[in-house]
């Protein structure tokens, strides 16, 4: 008999955490039963081809609302003989384990959440969660290591998942000088570090582009960063768009975030054969790039196994002038998109690297937790 799993989050729009909870339910709805249940099911990104249920009491900042919310939830699983549920993101592991009912819970924790540093009642939300959960699924090692320093969590409760990225047939379009980052227009991300190092980048390469993909708070900034560097025919902002297109016309990938949890996109750059720079932060860059947990900030660059780590933008966010750490990034555009060697060098390394995150052994880790911990 098939085991019921449920997955939990608030929607399937714009995220690398709404992306893997739709890939993974996907891929595992072909062996389990499947429910997946949001808070918001209008206009996703991501495809879901099973059951979906609504629950928008969890939009809203009633908290007698979201206390009907977490009584449907439970209502859900008795209905369906969940055997386990599995929820992402900080609220929903909070509602996973307050609707407990003979189901097993298992919680994602999707970011570096010390350097994220959420609020009060989300720290404790988080606390609670750890405690009460039966499995704590976490999407990098630096991230274990977080939540078991900083949360609480039991080293025997934890395992680490990462993302995982799809086959690539070998594309044949013509790479110019296009450089490409993915990711939420939020402060953390670092896009206007990458527009104020395009500014020095030109300067060498003038034909160079950067084409930035995502959306969020921070547009009305960034499009100004292009207004104050004359980078308009140089930069470009998309919007939210399926990736894979700007991904088989780029030549370089760039990351600037000050913490992540576990980079889609940077892997998926990688697994389209593409070079990358990325932040030393605290998350999974360190953990891809040179397989090597993060430790501590770094003063330059450096060369590692599988691309560039650079120093983290965070104490530089705001500063009117072009920063030490936006010269290197800069310097370590210009080196990839001219010295040939180096060029091909990391694009095998890239493409090699991506294979250690096949989605077969992904998908295999959670098969193994799910049959150990289900009823």
């Amino acid at each position: 008999m098939k085991k019921k799993v449920l997955f939990l989050i608030e929607s399937l729009r714009n995220g690398g955490s709404e992306k893997s909870i739709s890939n993974i339910a996907t891929d595992l709805s072909n062996q389990y039963n499947v429910v997946l249940v949001l808070a918001d099911k209008k206009e996703n990104d991501f495809p879901f081809p099973g059951k979906v249920i609504e629950i928008n009491e969890f939009l809203s900042k009633n908290p007698i609302k979201r206390f009907i919310g977490i009584k449907k939830l439970k209502a859900i699983k008795k209905e369906n003989h969940i055997d386990i549920s599995i929820s992402y993101l900080t609220a929903y592991n909070f509602y996973n384990v307050l609707s407990k009912y003979h189901d097993k819970i298992f919680i994602s924790i999707r970011n570096h959440l010390s350097s994220k540093k959420e609020g009060f009642l989300a720290r404790i939300a988080t606390f609670y969660s750890n405690q009460k959960a039966n499995k704590i699924i976490c999407c990098s090692k630096s991230v274990q290591t977080d939540q078991i320093k900083n949360f609480h969590a039991k080293k025997d409760k934890t395992v680490v998942i990462e993302n995982y990225c799809n086959p690539v047939l070998k594309n044949h379009l013509k790479k110019d000088n296009t450089i490409l980052t993915i990711g939420r227009l939020t402060k953390h991300k670092g896009q206007e570090h990458i527009i104020k190092a395009m500014s020095l980048v030109i300067k060498k390469i003038p034909e160079a582009k950067l084409i930035i993909l995502g959306r969020g708070e921070e547009k009305i900034h960034l499009e100004a960063l292009l207004e104050k560097y004359n980078l308009k025919e140089n930069v470009e902002l998309l919007g939210f768009h399926r990736p894979d297109p700007y991904f088989e016309k780029a030549k370089l990938f760039v990351l600037a975030s000050d913490y992540e949890g576990f980079s889609n996109a940077l892997l998926e750059a990688m697994n389209y054969s593409i070079p990358v720079i990325a932040t030393s932060s605290p998350g999974g860059n360190c953990e891809i790039i040179s397989k090597e947990e993060y430790q501590k900030d770094i003063s330059k660059s450096i060369h590692s196994k599988y691309g560039v780590l650079i120093p983290n933008f965070k104490k530089e966010h705001g500063t009117n002038s072009i920063t030490k750490n936006e010269k290197i990034l800069a310097k370590e555009i210009i080196n990839l998109l001219i010295n040939k060697k180096d060029y091909q060098f990391y694009k095998k390394k890239s493409k090699e690297r991506a294979n250690d995150y096949r989605k077969e052994i992904i998908i295999q880790k959670w098969r193994v937790i799910i049959e150990e911990d289900s009823l």
